[in-house]
């Protein structure tokens, strides 16, 4: 009992802080639904859970770790959206502690690093609350830039090791942010190397390679053991996605709101640091071997990273979390002034991040405006257990059904669907992007594709150059199931399967409430034609 009592006294903070970050995630993740982003890996998860796999089983172009995350979660808590909303919500916890161990590590003082470290716990997962591809990857990928400036602030083996690790990750959660910030992290090593000693950079790279080269093999010995073929490995997640990121850059508007005043406030931040950093350097000759410099440039090089990723992707602003990070490291190097005016300038730091914090705290936790419901009325939610008890605790609203009447169409449509695919026996698949029926089931019935958005950016359209493998990958996968009934939702088109499978395979039969049914023809070809119609 005094152990306990001396460990929870030592570390109040942090489990005051990882509670907290938890909790405020779990919080947000429950206040309504954006399906195609909500549900993303709630049935992928549960897919790799009962020994499926992307890639081999499911096409994906991102957020492979993700749903392995999700299974592992599953499999420790139980399948449920409370146990689903943990994948985001302990992500926040380490990365609050990680944020917190950080800005003490660099002299920031205890309860000081606890403030920042709370405001970013409130800016960063709960903006989605939900796992979600953008963010695993850029947090994941903040981990190996903490990394990297503790590397340089201690010159410890292990952060040099942990940098290709966490990048790595990031990468394998979504391709982008985390190759521009990957960029971003060589220049800065490149800038380090410079100014050392030889066998200190010989150190260096041999924990980076050493690193890299071992998570490498770790990563191509899973994919052996699990069947995964590495070519599919990297035409999907390699290859292809190129393809969706060639149309997106043609379509960048790089104006005055889209690079300055979406991002004022980090902007501002980012100034701040700029002065206090640079007031401490005087200018002084050799400063960019200053750890001060490193530190700015390499926040710097992560906010432009973060920008540009912003303006491809087109998603809803996330990236204020920088905010208090910035505002922590600037107050460290404020606490290197001397004179009365420090203290209102401490003063100021934290009133500053307490006001940016609360704003955008009621925008995306409160409001939900990362999943496009800040216009919805939160007064008329339908609790989750309504459509199934594993989704209790969800307060279900939409952004497309707001009004009572359209969600109410909305609940009977899910109940419906449940008890059709209750009824049939059947090897069946569904095809929407209310991604909930085989966890809820707890059968697989999920599509061959993690999501089905309308365009190009989760699989390949007639016209792209993957086309074809993409349609070979859904005949492959319907013959290997045995599938004998497809069921398609309306909140997607039925293009999404009669663009790859010919017509005259499928029997179509119209049900209530706009699904429709496909049966497969067994005296089709094997499904090797596609409708040229």
């Amino acid at each position: 009992m005094k152990s306990l009592k001396f460990f929870i006294s030592n570390n109040f903070f942090s489990l005051l802080l990882f509670c907290f970050a938890v909790l405020i995630c779990q919080f947000a993740g429950n206040r309504g639904v954006f399906p195609i982003d909500s549900f993303a890996h709630y049935d992928s998860g549960f897919r790799v859970l009962k020994g499926e796999h992307p890639f081999k089983d499911y096409w994906v172009v991102s957020g492979p770790l993700i749903d392995y995350i999700q299974s592992l979660i599953f499999s420790i808590f139980g399948t449920s959206w409370q146990s689903y909303l943990l994948n985001a919500s302990l992500f926040n916890g380490i990365l609050s502690l990680s944020t917190y161990y950080l800005l003490i590590n660099l002299g920031l003082k205890k309860k000081i690093s606890f403030f920042y470290s709370i405001c970013f716990a409130i800016l960063a997962y709960p903006s989605s609350g939900t796992p979600f591809v953008d963010h695993h990857s850029t947090f994941l990928s903040l981990l190996g830039v903490y990394a990297l400036i503790l590397s340089i602030n201690t010159n410890k083996s292990i952060y040099w090791y942990l940098i290709p690790f966490f990048m790595l990750l990031g990468f394998l959660s979504k391709q982008v942010p985390a190759a521009y910030i990957l960029f971003s992290i060589i220049i800065i090593l490149f800038l380090h190397l410079t100014h050392q000693k030889r066998k200190d950079c010989i150190k260096i790279l041999k924990n980076l390679i050493l690193s890299s080269v071992s998570i490498i093999l770790l990563l191509i010995i899973f994919f052996k053991i699990n069947s995964i073929k590495l070519d599919n490995f990297i035409i999907q997640y390699l290859y292809y996605p190129t393809t969706i990121g060639e149309q997106r850059y043609k379509f960048i508007n790089y104006d005055i709101k889209n690079i300055f005043l979406n991002y004022k406030f980090i902007y501002f931040s980012l100034i701040i640091l700029f002065i206090l950093s640079f007031k401490n350097l005087s200018f002084k000759m050799g400063y960019y071997k200053d750890k001060n410099f490193k530190i700015f440039f390499i926040s710097l090089l992560l906010f432009i990273s973060l920008v540009q990723h912003m303006l491809i992707t087109k998603n809803q602003i996330y990236i204020f979390f920088l905010i208090p990070i910035f505002l922590g490291l600037a107050h460290i190097q404020l606490n290197k002034f001397k004179g009365p005016q420090k203290k209102y300038l401490s003063v100021f730091l934290i009133i500053l991040c307490i006001g940016v914090t609360s704003k955008y705290h009621f925008r995306f936790n409160i409001d939900r405006k990362f999943h496009e419901l800040n216009y919805v009325d939160f007064t008329k939610t339908i609790k989750g257990q309504n459509i199934d008890k594993k989704l209790i605790g969800l307060n279900w609203i939409t952004p497309e059904n707001s009004r009572q009447f359209d969600m109410k169409f909305e609940i009977e449509l899910l109940q419906n669907f449940k008890e059709i695919i209750k009824n049939d026996d059947k090897n069946k698949m569904v095809i929407t992007n209310y991604s909930i029926f085989s966890s809820i089931g707890e059968k697989n019935i999920s599509g061959f594709s993690r999501w089905y958005p309308g365009d190009n950016s989760a699989f390949p359209i007639k016209g792209n150059k993957y086309y074809e493998t993409y349609k070979g990958f859904i005949i492959s996968s319907l013959k290997k199931k045995k599938i004998k009934n497809i069921y398609i939702l309306p909140d997607v088109s039925e293009k999404n399967l009669t663009n790859y499978v010919n017509k005259k395979c499928l029997s179509k039969q119209n049900l209530k409430m706009k699904i429709i049914k496909y049966s497969l023809n067994e005296n089709c070809s094997e499904f090797t034609s596609i409708n040229k119609s």
